[in-house]
């Protein structure tokens, strides 16, 4: 065999490999597909590579409340102080002129106004199972317009939770452990005197079995109208059985003067009536504040008072998709210097047509009586309207 066959043969044999390794299957590249979490329940997914499940949830509502309609639309309310200003006189020195200070700027009319906004919420969970227990973390993102023209953003409850098999630790911003009934009511254009607060805090539930839990917290008492740099401590004993729950709350609350405590406590009833309507529960609720008026009104201006608060609500199905809710609040102070009685009532009707979306009329009354005021307080009355998609 000479060398221009050995060149031939050796080019025949190469064309032949070539064609050969073309028609073999290239190897795939790893995929990482999404996996359900249903251990954690629905709407979890497992991230690609990680030990961590997470669930993405919002909602956008959109809501009008109308004027005091006792009153005109625009109607001045009350009065603002006029501008206070002191003046020296240097007519003994020519060469120094006079000087005007002012003590107490000017403050604008109030007037009887409607309220309207749009909000955006963006919550965020994430679950890990770990061999010291189960991790939660919670954050909750919100942004809004209001008739102003202005716009805010801002993060809502943000925590961590670590939870076992006998309770959880949990570290953040999340609802005070002192409250229990928030109301019922869609929108509450009468207001309401109810604790409803989100705090920092750092808390320990405990599970001691058949329903009972107990909490301990420790939360800032900036929250509450209290002392800087300052801590409340509120505990908490809960029952939670088929026929509704009940819970005993205390709090010691850091006055903002620095002098000694304030203390709150409350019991809460509810109870589960789907033997009476199916879809039915109402609320009982009394709380007793002692220089810790926040903790029964949310409201920061009545921290150092003294008084209670009486609250229950109703809600039911009237049919497959429309409900219906009653909140009622009675708050009485007995202070020197702001004794105050005001009662509420409130109450709305809600559509929902499908899965996540909500339409809602309401309608809400309050009435004041301040003995201490030289202003009187007439009755409100006010309507809302409000249109939710949580998904």
């Amino acid at each position: 065999m000479n060398v221009k066959t050995l060149a031939l043969a050796a080019a025949a044999a190469a064309a032949a490999t070539s064609a050969q390794a073309a028609d073999l299957p290239l190897a795939a590249e790893p995929v990482n597909y999404v996996k359900a979490c249903d251990a954690f329940g629905a709407g979890y997914f497992q991230l690609p590579g990680k030990e961590t499940c997470i669930k993405l949830g919002g909602r956008i509502r959109a809501q009008y409340v109308s004027h005091n309609l006792n009153d005109g639309l625009g109607d001045v309310t009350k009065e603002g102080a006029a501008e206070e200003s002191v003046t020296f006189d240097h007519d003994s020195d020519p060469l120094t002129d006079d000087v005007t200070i002012v003590t107490k700027e000017a403050e604008e009319d109030e007037t009887n106004d409607y309220s309207s906004y749009v909000r955006g919420y963006l919550y965020f969970t994430s679950m890990t199972a770990t061999d010291i227990g189960t991790i939660k973390t919670y954050t909750e993102f919100q942004g809004e317009w209001n008739q102003e023209g202005t716009q805010s953003t801002k993060v809502n409850d943000a925590w961590v939770q670590i939870g076992a098999d006998y309770g959880s630790f949990l570290f953040g911003r999340e609802s005070s452990q002192f409250d229990a009934f928030t109301g019922y009511t869609w929108i509450v254009p009468g207001g309401i005197s109810l604790s409803d607060v989100s705090t920092l805090q750092a808390s320990f539930t405990a599970d001691l079995g058949n329903g009972f839990t107990a909490v301990a917290s420790v939360e800032d008492s900036s929250y509450r109208g209290g002392e800087d740099n300052g801590v409340d401590i509120v505990g908490a004993l809960k029952i939670s059985q088929g026929w509704g729950s009940f819970q005993l709350s205390g709090a010691a609350h850091n006055k903002a003067d620095g002098d000694d405590y304030g203390y709150a406590a409350g019991a809460t009833a509810t109870f589960n009536l789907d033997m009476v309507r199916e879809g039915t529960e109402i609320t009982f609720q009394a709380q007793y504040a002692d220089e810790a008026g926040a903790y029964i009104t949310s409201d920061n201006d009545d921290a150092a008072k003294t008084g209670y608060s009486l609250s229950g609500g109703l809600e039911t199905s009237l049919s497959e998709k429309i409900s219906a809710q009653l909140d009622v609040s009675h708050v009485a102070f007995d202070d020197d210097s702001a004794d105050y009685t005001k009662t509420s009532v409130n109450g709305s009707v809600v559509y929902s047509p499908v899965s996540g979306l909500g339409l809602a009329l309401a309608a809400g009354w309050n009435t004041q009586d301040d003995d201490d005021s030289t202003t009187d307080f007439d009755d409100e009355v006010k309507v809302g309207a409000r249109v939710q998609y949580t998904f």
